[in-house]
């Protein structure tokens, strides 16, 4: 290390030794040429400008026969040498003194005229030039002497700034030379601490490799969690969707993958009454069936929820379908959780890939096949077909012309009549929404009224119907009550009790006539607005009726819940009412419910002259089916626009 160090040193002062030398070799190369650059530039520019002038001369003189492309050269020989003079420090030596630079503008415009004129001038233009340039002969020499006493004093000048550059550079390498010396001592006082440091640094490398594989083993974890469910340790949503990207890589060669999706039937009860505890459990147990049940390179995954999948390769149609069947059927059995014996269903869509399917498609197949399985009910499995996207079209088409239905005057309002089972006499009707379409004729309720509730525009046709239905009665003769049906959706808005109360202002029409009709499902929530909103209605005297009674989970419960004015029987019961026992039970259940809590019972559906004859037997108090009459439109009755008695005209319908 000292080796090291003294040849360093000496490296130093040979470095410095060197450069002195060279500086004083250039400071007498300064000495002996800079002195005449300036100087020269000037001189020459000086002759040039004499030999400009005597070519010009010789130029007229001679007339014709004189040689053109001389005289150019010679101008243009003029012109760079003007432009050297305004040049480094020519330029700032001419402009610092007005004469000088007085002299050089005028001499370059003397010249520049003659570059520009030189082909259109004859012996006469030459000689003006002359006596142009005549005035300037005794500056121009003037300039030239100037010039070499102004180069003389700057080189003057400029070795004073070299020596005393000398001087200093001198100075910094002997300071250089002392720095290296105290450097040497330093790095030898600093030795013992760099050994020291060296063992501190090793045992630091030890503890950072383990901290290192501590941190890959923490990116690890991380990873598995990123791509796998928490709660059952299954693979989530992104590494399904990496997997069955990389299979459809093997189905185009041949390999085709297949998707069974599914999901839970009934999840949802499980965790609002036995808690979310059981219902983790429960999909843990779920987990585990499914991984015991799938073959080797199966992939199963829980996509969120309840909603799990399992990609496979290598099946065919049948064996995909055989494989929902056995998963369907393994996750039905009974499971034993927190000794509660819990009982579960599930439906099931499969999807199976072609060479030409992509992510995105297949996984949109099998959510469509699952969703066909679902509208079959619990237990269903359901194989993607081509024509589950033409009804998935057919519905977005619905529900594209369903936004231009109303305006168009495409849906209208039909009205159905209601009759007291003893008299059989009309009581009242119940305006229902008829939907013609120009290409597709009538569109079933079932079919627009789900579209509209999904994309929100029953918020509208309930307010239109709602309107048109008070309008409608508010100019009928008799005090019949009209019905208007609610659907769920409408008891989400906080402006249900404004719309309801405007139509009645509007119109005219007494709120006691008017009967709104709700089904079970908007009283299952129990939340405060819906119940504000029913009993702000009952406070203004508008009647509420219990639609489909008997199709709920909890139809006595949500009686007992809400003071109801009426309950509609469902035509379902009905149907057989006259053949079943079990439907006649649950009539005679409903009545008697009924008169109990002193609510008005109807029966819908009634088609039959048995079944009108079973119902007042039972002692329902209204009837409504087509025994009755069907829906029509307000141009059918005319009856309730004329001056004939109410009993007349209500029986005369009625028969």
């Amino acid at each position: 290390m000292r080796r090291i160090l003294g040849v360093i040193i000496c490296c130093f002062v040979v470095a410095t030794a060197y450069f002195a030398y060279v500086i004083a070799e250039r400071q007498s190369a300064l000495q002996k040429f800079a002195r005449y650059d300036d100087a020269w530039d000037v001189s020459q520019a000086f002759t040039s400008y004499l030999r400009l002038e005597h070519q010009l001369a010789t130029y007229s003189a001679e007339g014709p026969d004189a040689n053109s492309d001389d005289m150019r050269l010679r101008i243009d020989v003029m012109i760079n040498q003007l432009g050297v003079l305004q040049q480094g420090t020519l330029r700032n030596f001419i402009q610092s003194d007005p004469e000088r630079r007085q002299l050089i503008a005028n001499l370059n415009d003397v010249v520049t005229e003659l570059d520009n004129n030189f082909e259109t001038l004859d012996a006469d233009g030459i000689k003006q030039v002359l006596q142009k340039m005549s005035p300037f002969d005794g500056p121009m020499t003037r300039l030239s002497a100037s010039i070499v006493q102004f180069d003389i004093a700057e080189l003057a000048k400029a070795q004073n700034v070299l020596r005393r550059l000398h001087f200093i550079y001198t100075g910094l390498a002997a300071g250089l030379i002392l720095a290296g010396v105290v450097l040497v001592f330093l790095l030898l006082r600093h030795n013992n601490l760099l050994d020291r440091a060296y063992g501190h640094t090793r045992r630091l490398t030890d503890e950072l490799r383990e901290a290192s594989q501590e941190l890959q083993t923490q990116n690890n974890r991380l990873e598995h969690d990123a791509h796998h469910d928490a709660l059952t340790g299954l693979p989530n949503r992104i590494l399904f969707r990496q997997d069955l990207t990389a299979r459809l890589l093997h189905a185009r060669a041949g390999q085709p993958a297949a998707i069974l999706l599914f999901d839970l039937d009934g999840f949802k009860e499980v965790n609002d009454t036995l808690g979310h505890d059981v219902g983790d459990s429960l999909l843990q147990a779920i987990a585990k069936r499914l991984l015991d049940l799938t073959r080797p390179g199966d992939l199963v995954c829980r996509l969120g929820g309840d909603e799990f999948a399992v990609v496979s390769t290598g099946l065919t149609q049948e064996a995909a379908l055989d494989f929902a069947r056995r998963l369907v059927k393994e996750i039905s059995q009974p499971y034993s959780v927190n000794d509660l014996a819990i009982k579960i269903g599930s439906c099931v869509g499969v999807a199976l890939a072609d060479r030409q399917s992509d992510t995105e498609e297949l996984f949109k197949h099998a959510d469509l096949a699952l969703y066909e399985a679902k509208a079959l009910g619990p237990g269903h499995i359901s194989f993607f077909q081509s024509q589950m996207q033409t009804r998935l079209k057919e519905r977005k088409s619905i529900e594209t012309d369903l936004q231009k239905a109303l305006q168009n005057g495409e849906i209208e309002v039909h009205y159905q009549p209601q009759a007291t089972t003893i008299t059989r006499e009309i009581c009242g009707y119940e305006a229902l929404l008829r939907w013609t379409h120009p290409v597709r004729g009538m569109v079933p309720p079932s079919d627009f009224i789900p579209v509209a509730e999904k994309t929100g525009m029953i918020h509208v046709l309930g307010d239109w119907v709602l309107k048109m239905a008070c309008r409608e009665a508010a100019r009928w003769n008799l005090p019949l009550k009209i019905a208007v049906n609610l659907s769920p959706i409408q008891f989400r808005s906080q402006n249900l009790f404004q719309s309801v109360f405007q139509a009645l202002e509007e119109s005219g029409l007494s709120p006691s006539r008017l009967e709104l009709e709700i089904t079970e499902s908007v009283l299952l929530d129990k939340n405060e607005q819906t119940l504000d909103t029913l009993r702000r209605l009952k406070t203004i005297g508008v009647q509420i009726a219990m639609d489909d009674f008997g199709t709920g989970y909890s139809s006595l419960g949500s009686l007992s819940g809400f003071p109801f004015d009426k309950i509609k029987i469902d035509r379902s019961f009905i149907r057989d009412v006259t053949t079943r026992p079990n439907s006649l039970a649950i009539v005679e259940l409903a009545v008697g419910v009924g008169r109990s809590l002193r609510m008005t019972t109807i029966a819908e559906g009634i088609e039959t002259e048995e079944q009108f004859e079973c119902l007042k037997r039972l002692g329902c108090d209204q009837i409504q089916g087509y025994l009755i009459g069907r829906p029509a439109p307000t141009s059918s009755l005319a009856y309730l626009y004329g001056k004939k008695s109410y009993i007349q005209s209500a029986r005369g319908l009625a028969s």
